[in-house]
C-alpha cells in the first residue's frame, strides 16, 4: 500500500514536467502537506517500478557540479490514456490499476480530488478486477 500511495505521489509530482529526484521529493512532501515522507531509496524504487510499467521515462541527464541529475517524465502512454479506451468489463491487471492510479494522482495535484477522496477512490482502483470497478472511482472527473 505505501508502494502504491508513493506511486501516486510521484506520478502526481510529474503532472507539471520532468523533474529530478530532489525537486520529485519536495514536491511529493509539498503535495502531501508534509504528511509523506519520501526517502531517495523509495523514491528510486518507485521510479523503477513506473519505468517498467511505462508510466514514466528518464527526460535527460545532466551533470552539475560532479553529480549526474537524471529527470523524470509521464510517458505518452501515462498522459494519453483514457479509462474509457480499456473497456469497461474488462479484467484489468497491475498496469491498467497503475494508469488509473496515475489518473486520481493528477486530478489531485490539480486540486480537483481532496486528500481524503484521493485515498478513498485509491483504494477502489487499486483493488479493482474489472475497468467498471476503476470506473467508479474516475468516471465523474474530467478527461475520464
Amino acid at each position: 500500500r505505501t508502494m502504491h500511495e508513493a506511486s501516486c505521489l510521484v506520478l502526481a509530482a510529474l503532472a507539471d514536467g520532468s523533474q529530478h529526484g530532489r525537486g520529485i521529493i519536495t514536491v511529493v512532501d509539498r503535495l502531501s502537506g508534509g504528511s509523506f515522507r519520501l526517502r531517495a531509496g523509495t523514491l528510486f524504487a518507485v521510479l523503477d517500478h513506473l519505468r517498467a510499467s511505462g508510466l514514466v521515462c528518464i527526460d535527460r541527464a545532466e551533470v552539475v557540479g560532479c553529480r549526474l541529475l537524471r529527470y523524470y517524465k509521464l510517458t505518452h502512454a501515462c498522459t494519453g490514456r483514457t479509462l474509457a479506451d480499456l473497456g469497461r468489463g474488462t479484467r484489468v491487471g497491475d498496469a491498467e490499476r497503475d494508469a488509473a492510479a496515475a489518473v486520481l494522482c493528477e486530478h489531485f495535484a490539480r486540486g480537483r480530488l481532496s486528500a481524503g477522496e484521493l485515498q478513498t477512490r485509491l483504494d477502489v482502483a487499486l483493488r479493482a478486477i474489472t475497468q467498471g470497478e476503476i470506473s467508479q472511482a474516475t468516471s465523474d472527473l474530467p478527461g475520464s
